[in-house]
This record gives structure tokens, sequence and C-alpha cells, in this order.
């Protein structure tokens, strides 16, 4: 693997940027408003319900929409952190902006610019954006990495392309901040921290890995070195956030305040700015430049006091940045704040969902590094197969797991989620049985939740429903381009209602389904605060008390489609602690040899039953 190979990723992103945006063109042109609308990608008709401004200084709109009773939400695909595209009443053109909340009937967006003042009370559309500057921003690290000539970033990208080999540190014998840690747990720390540039921490399903990078940075913070924490995804970042704050570390998180949870968003960068005491100066500035702009002939004059305000807005991020002990942001959303900036270490968490380019954003700012993830879950999202297949769907910790020597790479195996039951088929399939529950959840069921009564679906960890012969066929929704099966869906419902009147919370249970439109059905079908219905991709990194699981997929040719990929299963059978439910037809997907091994074990632990045994029509 030559230096080459950075100029052939470069090429594979401007494919699989293309792809993207053709993907989002195509949605434009081939969907009819009505069913973006239905998609929940567009929402029209929209009313003006107040104006305020958000964190950061944003200016919001608030939007809302009349719902008839029992109507899907016009905003159920987007969510806070979203770029959208407001267009205006009154031919006042359109506006790009940040969802900065979403509730079911009203939307609230925190815009890119003021917004002309008299606003009149609709109507609005909101339409959901792509957004370009990600790929700018992977082709930019691409190239300063090929270039690198000497230093930090030269020698991870030497080790990450098998040149050159890393060095395993001496372990120290450390005082471990967080006595709770396991055996595992701790090995992982003591090896990142003697690893004198790079080392890998694999976290399967529920082992605690965000823990273990917690207690690394703690102690690394304690050295007074530097730290950036990053992922792909704000809840990752967010999560790490969370139990940083609650240590007491000094931290800033770089990104939009609205992609950001909103207990979260006094830690970024944006409120810790308008929060300085310079602001007061900025104002000022502010007050002089109006009053200039009602005068002729003092173009230049403004121009300074901007070019001032932007001097003294600099200086501020760059002393906030430069007083935080862990700066936290998304790979992607690495921007100016920290462009000249490195790190004496970069961590990575989810670093099997991050493409190679992207992962490249924080880590030429490393001087040492420590990715974790799990390679036996989902890989990243990739538009176009071409780029997919020729390498981009090939992550960093892909080829690490291959080429960095033992010493450097520990796998996690105590998990802290599943009961024995429902961890130990993912586990002998994808982990080489290597998975061990903790004693605290490897008998828990739902029956011994406060409130919930015993009976056959509380007192069991694991049940396999059975819909083969049930007429429950998989149908095409041609307008979502996915799958759908009514009957599954309509039997998830009722074992939901049987765990309701159990006493279980709504709040405690998720339904989950690898297809969009069954996702979509099922929505349709039950609506309770809590509850949450949704889509395996989006639902790694999550758990639930009880999960029931809709696999769809029922057809005369034994076509399992995308449930072949079995990191997909992965995720989906270990979001449950205490109860997991499966629905799918024996016929279709027991002609696939993981299937057919699932199969033979829901028999052998007696958990498999036929949706004859449940009358719900």
């Amino acid at each position: 693997m030559s230096v080459n190979h950075f100029g052939h990723l470069a090429e594979l992103l401007e494919i699989e940027r293309q792809a993207e945006r053709e993907e989002n063109k195509r949605e434009l042109e081939r969907y009819p408003i009505e069913t973006r609308e239905a998609l929940g990608k567009t929402a029209t008709k929209l009313t003006l319900a107040g104006q305020d401004t958000g964190a950061g200084g944003y200016p919001l709109l608030i939007l809302a929409k009349h719902l008839k009773e029992g109507a899907l939400s016009p905003f159920q695909a987007m969510s806070a952190g979203d770029n959208v595209l407001v267009t205006l009443p009154d031919d006042l053109g359109a506006i790009e902006g940040t969802l900065y909340h979403v509730e079911d009937a009203k939307i609230t967006v925190a815009l890119n610019k003021q917004p002309p003042k008299n606003l009149t009370a609709g109507p609005f559309q909101i339409d959901l954006l792509g957004s370009d500057a990600t790929y700018y921003r992977m082709a930019r690290a691409l190239q300063d990495v090929k270039n690198a000539k000497l230093g930090s970033t030269a020698l991870l990208r030497d080790i990450f392309m098998a040149k050159k080999k890393p060095r395993i540190g001496k372990h120290l014998k450390t005082v471990f901040m967080n006595e709770d840690l396991n055996e595992f747990q701790r090995r992982a720390v003591d090896t990142a921290l003697a690893a004198p540039e790079i080392a890998v921490i694999h976290g399967p399903p529920g082992t605690g890995k965000t823990t273990v990078l917690i207690e690394i940075i703690r102690q690394t913070v304690k050295k007074r070195a530097s730290v950036l924490a990053s992922a792909p995804s704000n809840v990752a970042v967010d999560n790490m956030l969370e139990k940083l704050l609650a240590y007491g570390l000094r931290v800033v998180r770089l990104g939009h305040p609205a992609r950001i949870s909103e207990a979260l968003r006094h830690a970024t960068l944006d409120v810790l700015i308008a929060e300085d005491p310079m602001q007061e100066e900025i104002r000022r500035l502010h007050r002089e430049r109006e009053k200039l702009s009602k005068k002729k002939g003092e173009g230049k004059n403004i121009g300074l006091i901007w070019k001032e305000i932007r001097s003294i807005e600099r200086s501020i991020a760059k002393a906030v940045v430069g007083s935080a002990q862990v700066v936290l942001a998304t790979h992607a959303g690495l921007g100016r704040a920290v462009a000249r900036q490195d790190f004496d270490l970069v961590v990575l968490d989810e670093a099997s969902q991050a493409t190679e380019p992207l992962s490249w954003i924080p880590l030429a700012k490393a001087k040492k590094a420590v990715m974790a993830g799990d390679t036996r879950q989902l890989p990243p999202t990739i538009y176009s197969e071409q780029a997919g297949k020729e390498g981009l769907a090939t992550t960093l910790l892909d080829r690490l797991e291959k080429t960095l020597p033992k010493g450097l790479q520990t796998l996690l195996r105590i998990q802290y989620r599943m009961h024995e039951a429902i961890m130990k088929f993912p586990s002998d399939e994808l982990y080489a049985g290597s998975l061990i529950a903790n004693d605290t959840v490897k008998s828990h069921l739902m029956s011994d939740l406060p409130g919930v009564e015993p009976n056959e679906l509380t007192m069991q960890p694991f049940l396999y429903v059975d819909t083969a012969g049930s007429g429950f066929e998989e149908t095409w929704n041609q307008m979502l381009d996915s799958r759908e099966n009514k009957g599954e869906a309509e039997l998830a419902v009722h074992l939901y209602r049987q765990l309701r009147q159990a006493g279980v919370q709504s709040r405690q249970i998720g339904i989950l389904t690898p297809y969009v439109a069954q996702a979509r059905l099922l929505k349709s079908l039950v609506r309770e605060p809590g509850l949450e219905i949704g889509s395996v991709d989006g639902f790694q990194g999550r758990e639930k008390e009880a999960v029931i699981l809709s696999l769809v997929r029922s057809n005369e040719k034994s076509e399992v489609g995308f449930l072949g990929d079995i990191r997909r299963m992965n995720v989906a059978m270990t979001r449950a602690r205490r109860l997991l439910i499966i629905i799918a037809d024996s016929a279709t997907i027991g002609q696939h040899p993981f299937y057919s091994r699932f199969l033979e074990y829901a028999q052998s632990i007696s958990a498999h039953r036929s949706s004859y045994e449940y009358s719900f029509k």
C-alpha cells in the first residue's frame, strides 16, 4: 500500500459525494411534494408560532402545523441537527438553517442568518438538505496526511499503512480513578496509556468501551496533556461529554448547538463565546456599525468594524479552546477553532462507523491515538456501491485489527447489558463465545422491574415468534423504496400491548426493524409517549429493557436481502437488556446459514413459538 492510496481514496470520496448528491436529487425529482411530506422530508403549510434567539446567538424560527388526532408528525424523519432549507412566505426567498428542536406538531430552526423583519404568519416550508462541507474537510485531511513528511501525522500514517511497526510501551502501575473497572477494562486502559503511538479497544455490545475511554482521558488530563475526543455521531460525542462534565473536567464541545443535546449546550463553544465578558465590546462595535450604516460613504469604516469583531471572536474562541482540558467534536465538526492545533491524545469512539477519510480529520491532529469500536457491528453508510467495493467501506479499524500487534489491541469481554440467554447466540456467532455476562445482568428479567407483573413474556428473556404458514407476506412499498409486513407489524403491536398490560412502561420498550417502511407502518399502528419505534441502523449504541424485533422478510424464494449482513443482526439482537422478542418467518430466513443456527438456538432453549399461539386479529 503506497501513498497513492490517499489519491485513490480522494477519487472514491468524489464518487461518493456525487452519489449522495444524486440520491438527494433523485428524491426531490422522483417524489412529488406530497410524497416527500409523507416521508417526513418536507413539511409544508407551516405557520409562524414564534421567534427567539438560541444558543450562540442564532436566530430561531418556531414553526407549527395543526395535526388531526392520530395523524403522523409531519417532522417524522427530521431530528435536531439536520440541515434544512426554510422557504419563507410572500416570495421572500429561502434561508438555510439547522433544526434546533423537533416535536410532533412544532419545529424550531436555527437560521444561518437573520430573517427579514415583519414576517407574516405563513405559509412556510421546510426541506431536508445534504451538505458538501464534510466532503471538503475529508478531502483536505487526506491531502494533509498524504503530504506529511515528518512528525506524528507521518508516523501514524505509516503505521496505519503497515510501513512502520508501532511500539508497545512498558506498562506502569496505574492508580485507577474509576475503581469499578473490570480486569479487561483495566487492561485496555493500561495498554492505551503505555502505547507511544496507537492502541485499539474492541468493544462488543454492552462492554463499556466509553467508560474505558473516559478513564483514559481522565488519566491523560491528570498528566496535563491535551486531549481531543471525537466520534462520527453527535450522540456518541454527547455521551462522552456528559460523562466528562460529571467528573468536573473543563471541556468545550465544538459544533452547532442545535446538533447537541439540549442539556449539554452550555458546554458548546458558541455558548461559551456568547458568555465571554468581551461580548460587551462586540455589542458596542455592533451599535457603532449600525450608526455608520445609516450614513453615506462609511463602507470602509463598516468593513474595519466587522474585521475587528471577527478578530475579537477568534481570540475568544482560541482562549476558550486553549483553556479546555478536553475538546470534543464529531469528526466532521472539527472546524477552524482547532485548525492549527495538535493534541497529545486523540480518542476516537465508534471507530468502526467512520470511513477512513472521515477518521483522518481528527487523526491528522494526533500525536497519539486511541481508537475504540466494534468491527462486528454496523459499518459506515456508503451511498456509492462502486466506492464501497473499491475501498471506501474498509475502515481504519478493519485494517488495524489485522495488522496491529496483538499487544496493542484489547477485547472487552464482560458485558453489562444483556441477560445471558440474549447474549449467548451473538457471542458464539461473532465473538467466538468470548463474552461474559456480568452477575448483575446475567439472569435479570422484566418481571424483576418495579410494578411489572409476572407472565409468559415478562418471565423469560428470549422469545422467537415464527410466522411460517401464517400468510404474513412481505410487500414492497414503492413510495419508500422499502419493504413492510403488515401481519408482523400487527403482531409486534399486540406483543407490545401485552407488555404494557403487565405494567412495563412504554419508555422501557423499543420496537425495531431493519426496514424504513416497516418502521413507518408500526408508527401508524401505535403511538404512545415514550415508545421508540425505529430502524436497527439508527439504534446502534442504544439499549432498552425490552426489544421487539420485526425482520419483515417472508417470500417464496427465501430471499433475505440485507438481513444477510450479520453485523446488522448483531446490532439488532444486542439492544435488549431483559427481553428480546424476534418475529420472523422461519421458512424464509432458515435457508441462510446464520439464521439456520439462530433457529436451532431458539429451539435449544425452548424459546420457539408460533404466531398461531397469539390471537390478535
